[in-house]
């Protein structure tokens, strides 16, 4: 990291933490009241240099506020409360639609024949350094709609999965690429997710998870930090590597 970086965030942390940043996050973010003190200055500390340093964006016409950002950016910090991934280095952007998007996508069939098309998303992570998020789908986390779904863990758990390669030894068919334990073990539990989806068996974890093992990953993500007593009832060694890979253990946040 270069001294000036390095120097700056030392000089970010040390500012006071604005009472009216506080307020947004005491009476908008629900996972705020769940952490321990500790981790509740931790977070502190982690904000204020995540929106200094990313270029933040309103799109579609959406008026991006100062509150919406400190929201956006207080989830984005939860994963990196004990590892702070050098605050997402390879970040950007956050570009910020009001609603559901409509973005381009191509297909590829067997004999390799293109097939160019349009989908409507709810965010998405560009390997390029942005990150695509619906205000929609974030205010239903906010309110409680969600039922353990989060959109900011979600793509940025895809960002640090591209970070470190968490995925890359298991095949879209579960089948092990790479020989440790934690290609095994979330191998194992991408098999099952699997099953589970092609039986009809409710699960913790959300049907899009089936998709892929890095959709598995960060849907997995999701439930880890907001569902995590189902998720360890269900997947016991799922959640332990997740707690391994993220220091954390949100089953012991009582608040």
């Amino acid at each position: 990291m270069p001294l000036f970086q390095y120097l700056r965030r030392k000089w970010i942390a040390r500012k006071p933490f604005p009472d009216s940043w506080k307020k947004v996050l005491e009476q908008k973010v629900p996972v705020w009241r769940r952490l321990p003190s500790a981790y509740r200055e931790v977070l502190q500390q982690h904000i204020p240099i995540i929106i200094a340093e990313k270029n933040f964006e309103g799109c579609a016409g959406l008026d991006l506020t100062e509150e919406m950002k400190v929201i956006i950016t207080a989830y984005a910090c939860v994963p990196i409360l004990e590892e702070t991934a050098n605050y997402y280095e390879d970040l950007q952007a956050i570009l910020v639609y009001p609603d559901s998007y409509v973005a381009p996508v191509m297909e590829y069939n067997e004999g390799g024949v293109v097939t160019e098309g349009f989908e409507p998303r709810s965010g998405e992570y560009w390997g390029t350094g942005n990150i695509v998020l619906a205000w929609s789908e974030i205010e239903k986390t906010l309110q409680g709609e969600a039922s353990g779904q989060n959109l900011i863990y979600h793509e940025f758990s895809h960002l640090l999965d591209d970070r470190y390669g968490l995925t890359s030894g298991v095949s879209d068919e579960g089948e092990i690429m790479r020989e440790d334990e934690w290609t095994r073990t979330l191998a194992k539990a991408y098999r099952k997710h699997l099953s589970n989806m092609r039986g009809n068996r409710r699960s913790v974890l959300d049907e899009y998870g089936a998709t892929s093992p890095a959709e598995f990953f960060s849907v997995a993500s999701e439930a880890f930090f907001e569902s995590a007593d189902e998720l360890f009832r269900e997947m016991p060694d799922l959640y332990r590597i997740l707690k391994d890979f993220y220091g954390l253990d949100p089953i012991s946040w009582k608040g």
